[in-house]
């Protein structure tokens, strides 16, 4: 298929190498195009993937959007969440009716990317779809060369209108084949690990974090923080059941106890082989998507679900309070919140028939004001 990847973080990379060496055509883009230059010039991108290097030469490396998405089959968005309403914005006046979007992961970004679209008088593609995870767990390792430990072995995927399911999950099996399908968007987005993991390993290890490059995954996963973790996904779990999203939920535990391991998004031996890695002995901020998406977006989101069933959900609520503080702007009711996205005025079944319908639905344009 001809694949146009949008993104040049390490996701980007990672997705256009993998596809492309799996025999697509692969258009990578990026606003800063000076920054892809390593790229052009290496001929393609060297993946490293247990542990054997592999160059992956691209169709084309751009930072002409419409260059990149025009003739695409699918348009892959590997940018941070925090992006999407951007791509939105730039990628609406250049969408045909034949394409599908898919974000890596989403973060409910399936929904929000066509409401900015729908809003902006741009052109809606066949479907948006998201992951509820990355495909891949990638650090850049060099100017042209992305290292992946670990990949996705079950990566449950969402389309928006849910309508169209079936037909665009059978396009993206030809690039995923462990995509695990969803009821809609939203069930997937409540699938993502992120704003789990990363803000209680985030926030509890603040101290370590300020004095430079530090590994949360290793020495910042103790006792305590796994607590938090776990009380946020029993939060999060309490929400997709009082949703009626049925199982797999796809439970952190699967991610730190090796027994359950097959049943988790990244399968037998991930935690391991991320540890061993060494590549997230990184530095943060609070400008890491770790804080900007997972936290400021993902929670916010997590919140707002819990809040449309009446589970009470005082860990993603305060963390919510303490990561407003150190950031110094409020978060709840904010970001993926979904009275914020335009969902407030609607009744779960609304909802519901509107994720399944998208635009096509009579509740579309209250969605939109």
């Amino acid at each position: 298929m001809k694949i146009a990847v949008l993104g040049g973080g390490n996701g980007g990379h990672a997705v256009a190498a993998e596809l492309a060496l799996g025999g697509h055509a692969v258009r990578l883009w990026r606003r800063d195009a000076a920054s892809l230059e390593p790229v052009r010039k290496a001929g393609g991108i060297t993946l490293v993937a247990e542990g054997k290097p592999a160059k992956a030469a691209l169709a084309a490396v751009t930072g002409d959007l419409a260059e990149a998405v025009t003739g695409a089959d699918v348009i892959v968005v590997a940018t941070p969440a925090t992006a999407h309403e951007d791509v939105a914005r730039s990628l609406g006046s250049h969408l045909t009716e034949r394409q599908v979007v898919l974000l890596t992961p989403g973060t409910f970004g399936a929904y929000v990317m066509a409401r900015e679209i729908a809003r902006t008088g741009g052109r809606m593609p066949l479907a948006f779809a998201e992951t509820g995870t990355l495909p891949y767990l990638a650090r850049l390792t060099g100017p042209s060369e992305v290292k992946v430990p670990v990949r996705a072995a079950n990566l449950p995927t969402g389309v928006f209108p849910a309508a169209r399911t079936k037909d665009v999950l059978s396009t993206l099996r030809q690039l995923y084949p462990v995509v695990r399908p969803c009821a809609d968007v939203l069930d997937t987005a409540l699938t993502n690990a992120g704003p789990v993991i990363h803000p209680p390993l985030v926030l509890l290890n603040a101290g370590a974090i300020d004095r430079g490059r530090f590994d949360i995954h290793v020495a910042g996963t103790t006792a305590s923080t796994q607590r938090l973790v776990e009380a946020v996904d029993a939060e999060r779990v309490a929400s997709r059941s009082g949703l009626g999203y049925p199982a797999p939920h796809y439970e952190l535990a699967t991610y730190y106890d090796e027994r359950r391991a097959a049943e988790g998004l990244y399968g037998a031996g991930a935690r391991a082989r991320l540890e061993a890695s060494g590549l997230w002995n990184e530095t943060l901020t609070f400008e890491h998507r770790y804080v900007t998406e997972d936290a400021a977006l993902g929670l916010s989101l997590l919140e707002s679900a819990a809040r449309t069933v009446s589970i009470d959900s005082p860990a993603i609520s305060g963390l919510l309070l303490l990561f407003g503080a150190l950031l110094g702007r409020r978060l709840s009711g904010q970001g993926r919140d979904l009275a914020h996205l335009g969902l407030g005025d609607l009744v779960l079944r609304e909802v519901r028939e509107l994720l399944h319908d998208g635009w096509h639905s009579h509740l579309w344009r209250r969605a939109i004001k």
